[in-house]
């Protein structure tokens, strides 16, 4: 058996988030909410102003103060209906958290799961920060989102949640020899039978390699394309029409081909089932099998897919692909790789597992699920639709 829980080297649960709340490791003027704690991340809120800044940029050396007295356009504060956020305009808002983080730990970022499925492109700033989504170790100071909605426009309020942050020490990722470990000790994937996969089953190389879900079928959504000119849509709506903001696609006779420049949600053709001692992080970019983007919303907590009282043959969890293409029209096909996982230890287990929360939007989808905003759309339009085929 590898050492999956390590207090050296991983992600630092949910109890560690709490006490860090408690004792100024995070700061806000606010009180940081039981809601915001996930099982290996803190979601992170809007605050109370804003920027339209000329450009996204890094701060480096200069520091945000000076790069924001440089590009901004215009600063804005939040009212309390909310403020319109436009497509493919950058926006810059202070985080209602600041961070006081100690010499040995450290933070990455990711887009909460329904800012990914809005195709909402977020990234975390620090201060002075050379690189996005990245808080060195020992990190004292204010937390910045960049903002930029590409298909839709939304409403945002002050605490909006748009990103979470882990915080981990040493080197969370595992190594390739104990990645093909764990495959064949534990039921981590699944095909679409529900057979467990194994080592020998899965290319791994720089994580684990999984394919898109395309099954050939006039009656079966496959996926989704974003529709263009639709109206604004509020992050704290329910019940949107999915016809509304969504093409559905049925890969029957036709390909699939993805167009640059446009928004499509997909499912993996495997099913994930991460046991309480591992969560993972999915890579935006595999080069190898394409110039495609497939995830905003990279992070799993401990705990999908993963349900102690059942079999992975009951909780294994789709992954949600968050696709765009690059440059060129990218045909893809039923079972073709184009993304991969990376398998994280944590330090200890997380006292609550992802799902647990009531109302988890995510947890057990086998389906093609939108964002949270449409969960309550008519039933009666999955019904029509299954009449409707789309060529892409």
């Amino acid at each position: 058996m590898i050492r999956l829980v390590d207090p050296n080297n991983g992600v630092l649960p949910s109890q560690w988030i709490r006490r860090a709340a408690a004792c100024g490791t995070v700061i806000s003027e606010i009180p940081v909410t039981p809601r915001q704690i996930q099982p290996n991340s803190l979601d992170l809120r809007l605050g109370g102003n804003g920027y339209r800044v000329q450009c996204s940029f890094l701060p480096g050396s200069e520091g945000m103060s000076g790069k924001l007295d440089r590009y901004t356009w215009y600063a804005f504060d939040v009212p309390a209906d909310g403020i319109l956020l436009e497509r493919n305009q950058v926006y810059i808002f202070p985080l209602q958290e600041s961070l006081a983080l100690a010499p040995h730990i450290s933070g990455r970022a990711n887009p909460k799961s329904t800012t990914g499925r809005l195709d909402i492109f977020t990234r975390l700033v620090t201060e002075d920060a050379t690189a996005f989504d990245e808080v060195p170790s020992g990190y004292h100071g204010i937390l910045y989102l960049e903002v930029i909605p590409r298909s839709f426009a939304v409403r945002i309020r002050k605490g909006d949640t748009l990103s979470q942050i882990r915080f981990q020490v040493g080197s969370p990722v595992l190594s390739f020899n104990d990645t093909m470990s764990i495959l064949d000790e534990d039921p981590l994937i699944l095909d679409r039978d529900l057979r467990i996969l194994r080592s020998k089953d899965l290319p791994v190389h720089d994580g684990i390699v999984l394919s898109v879900n395309l099954p050939r079928s006039q009656q079966q959504t496959v996926g989704y394309q974003a529709r263009r000119n639709t109206p604004p849509v509020d992050l704290q709506a329910t019940g949107l029409s999915k016809r509304r903001y969504w093409d559905r696609i049925h890969a029957d006779s036709k390909p699939v081909i993805l167009e640059p420049d446009e928004f499509y949600i997909f499912r993996s053709r495997e099913l994930i089932c991460l046991p309480p001692e591992l969560c993972a992080e999915m890579v935006a970019f595999e080069a190898r099998s394409g110039e495609v983007r497939t995830h905003y919303a990279g992070f799993f907590d401990s705990g999908f897919g993963y349900n102690g009282e059942n079999p992975p043959s009951v909780t294994a969890a789709g992954v949600v692909l968050e696709v765009r293409s690059r440059d060129v029209p990218f045909l893809i096909e039923d079972g073709q790789p184009i993304f991969r996982i990376n398998l994280l230890r944590c330090t200890e287990v997380p006292d609550a597992l992802y799902g647990s929360h009531a109302g988890s939007n995510y947890q057990g989808q086998r389906d093609v699920r939108l964002s949270r905003q449409f969960s309550l759309a008519d039933v009666h339009e999955e019904r029509e639709s299954n009449q409707i085929s789309m060529e892409i």
